[in-house]
């Protein structure tokens, strides 16, 4: 693949965003891609398209203080960078990306996006602290309405930050893969069980939001203060804040910025990592150092995904409480076996972060962008636009299927399954888990089993899916047809244009409905094979599985309900969700058997 990166500066590699953008564009030309960076930053390279700075007033002022700049849109540069690309990747939400986006769409290459700007930063930068909510509220929503809105795929490097955008209704498709750790990082050094100076490291700019000064007033509480040496690697605006306050406690601090190098070297020396940031998408430092071994002791923060590399609650603290990081440090150090027990355990949990196993995801996430947009194009050719139309009803269609849903259906089988058979529902508060939308899979074991998954999902209007033949039956087709049912796909060109409509559906928040077994078998006590439609389908749009299943009770004789030999119960289960650490295929077949198994003890006896 040809890929080109839009990111307003690559040369400075002091904060984590170009770091990142420079690591995964040297794994990803070892992976056979070519990877082009258009940027303010200046470089001979063949590969590299340099846009001029853009100086916003005041703005750009306060942003180099954090090392931060802006690039000036040229789409003539654009055409040129991206011609012959098959993907355009952008790094963050700034005017450069806006514009690299329409450029990007008029050639007809796709287009994916990372979000590694957390409003946070921005509000914590301008001093607001906690009382910048309502700004980082607003700051959430401006980007999606003015960027991400635009983009399907986007990179997110948590699952903390993923949530963050699924709760301001986000519609996209997000894939957290984490920015990765490199090999070098993978050391196994040789601590002191009781060294005489223990060493604390915390990396990580000097900002507001990163909260070095609740590691100096905690080792300034701690009853080995003279024992401790602090090392805090990074730089930025509160350096001469923290170094006055280490002069004022009378602490052993090192204010040092660190090559690669050097700080390797800090790590396998150090003897406990602190990280007691207030915001923070990921913390690959964190990562970095943890993968040495080097216990951690994390702040716990609603705005922070690091303390999801913890393993233990021995390795957190709530965040600015100074005595509770304190009493987490002097733990550690009057209990070094503990300490020395934990870093294998971090250093084997860390390798699921390894940066060649990041970019084979992120190569999937490309490819995937790639795959949708040509699934677009083959949706818009004459044939796609009659399969579209059989998926998606128009709008005339749409109401009169809800009418029919709401007004006679639902109607008609909530009293009879409820009042006549003795239907029951267990687990249903399941339904309500998933912040987006979902794929309800429930066994086919009754010829009226689509009616009781929709009293199941009730008050939702889930997409049912059918065979083509239940739409065409000249008997019952039209009342098929009626309540909205989408036909499977038999054809390839109907099943792009298929997996392409219910993908969209489902970032929307709607929910879909499938028979994973395929064939009705009335009352079937065992479940059959699944076939691997609704998991693709999941592990595409990132969208969890909920299954339910109908179990046929055979009830005590003269008791309700009276016509029937047995009452029915639907069982619902936890939501099952794609791994986010496995490749696609592989995610795919873990849907697929978690899904059975779940299905299987879902059976009521």
């Amino acid at each position: 693949m040809i890929i080109v990166y839009v990111i307003d500066s690559y040369g400075e590699f002091s904060n984590g965003t170009t770091i990142t953008a420079k690591r995964s564009k040297e794994y990803l030309e070892k992976l056979g891609h070519t990877v082009r960076i258009v940027s303010i930053s200046k470089d001979s390279n063949k590969d590299f398209y340099t846009l001029e700075e853009r100086n916003i007033p005041v703005v750009s002022y306060f942003a180099k203080k954090q090392n931060m700049h802006f690039a000036k849109p040229n789409k003539t540069l654009y055409k040129q960078a991206f011609k012959d690309a098959d993907l355009v990747h952008l790094f963050l939400p700034y005017k450069s990306s806006r514009q690299a986006i329409k450029v990007a769409k008029k050639m007809n290459i796709p287009v994916t996006a990372a979000f590694h700007m957390q409003p946070e930063h921005i509000t914590y930068g301008m001093g607001l602290d906690r009382f910048g909510k309502p700004l980082s509220w607003f700051i959430y929503k401006w980007l999606n309405f003015r960027f991400y809105k635009n983009v399907t795929h986007i990179h997110c490097p948590s699952e903390f930050i993923r949530n963050q955008l699924t709760k301001r209704n986000y519609k996209n498709v997000f894939h957290v893969i984490s920015n990765g750790v490199t090999d070098q990082y993978f050391i196994n050094p040789k601590r002191e069980e009781n060294p005489e100076i223990i060493n604390i490291l915390s990396i990580g700019r000097y900002s507001k939001e990163k909260r070095q000064d609740t590691l100096l007033k905690a080792v300034n509480e701690s009853k080995y203060k003279d024992r401790i040496k602090i090392t805090l690697a990074g730089r930025g605006p509160r350096d001469k804040k923290l170094r006055k306050l280490a002069k004022k406690y009378n602490l052993n601090v090192d204010f040092v910025f660190l090559t690669q190098e050097e700080l390797i070297k800090t790590i396998s020396e150090s003897h406990l990592y602190v990280h007691p940031a207030e915001a923070e998408i990921e913390g690959i430092s964190a990562l970095e150092a943890i993968a040495s071994g080097l216990v951690p002791i994390v702040a716990e923060s609603k705005y922070s995904a690091t303390s999801q590399f913890t393993l233990t609650k021995e390795s957190l603290y709530k965040v600015r409480d100074y005595k509770e990081l304190k009493n987490r440090i002097e733990y550690f150090i009057e209990n070094p076996n503990r300490r020395l027990e934990l870093e294998d355990l971090y250093r084997e949990n860390i390798k699921k972060y390894e940066i060649k196993h990041s970019m084979l995801l992120m190569q999937e996430l490309f490819k995937e962008a790639i795959l949708d947009s040509k699934r677009k194009k083959s949706a818009k050719s004459r044939q796609g636009k009659k399969i579209k139309k059989k998926i998606i009803n128009n709008k005339i269609k749409r109401f009169f299927s809800l009418i029919l849903y709401y007004g006679i259906a639902i109607p008609i089988f909530i009293p009879y399954f409820y009042l006549i058979r003795g239907l029951r529902i267990k687990g249903k508060k399941n339904l309500k888990k998933p912040k987006k939308g979902a794929i309800i899979i429930s066994n086919h074991v009754h010829k009226l089993d689509v009616a009781m998954g929709g009293i199941t999902i009730f008050p939702k209007k889930p997409m049912f899916t059918s065979i083509p033949e239940n739409l065409n039956n000249p008997f019952y087709g039209f009342l098929v047809r009626g309540l909205g049912a989408t036909p499977i796909p038999v054809t390839p060109l109907e099943n792009k244009v298929f997996m392409l409509k219910l993908k969209e559906q489902l970032i929307k928040g709607k929910y879909v409905h499938f028979f994973p077994e395929g064939k009705l078998i009335t009352k079937a006590e065992r479940l059959s094979d699944f076939k691997r439609g609704a998991f693709v389908l999941s592990e595409e749009s990132k969208t969890p599985i909920i299954p339910i299943r109908i179990n046929f009770i055979p009830k005590k004789r003269f008791s309700y309900p009276f016509f029937f030999k047995e009452k029915i119960v639907v069982n619902v289960g936890e939501p099952i969700y794609p791994n986010i650490h496995l490749a696609k295929r592989e995610s795919i077949t873990d849907l697929q058997e978690k899904s059975f198994e779940t299905m299987k003890h879902l059976k009521i006896k």
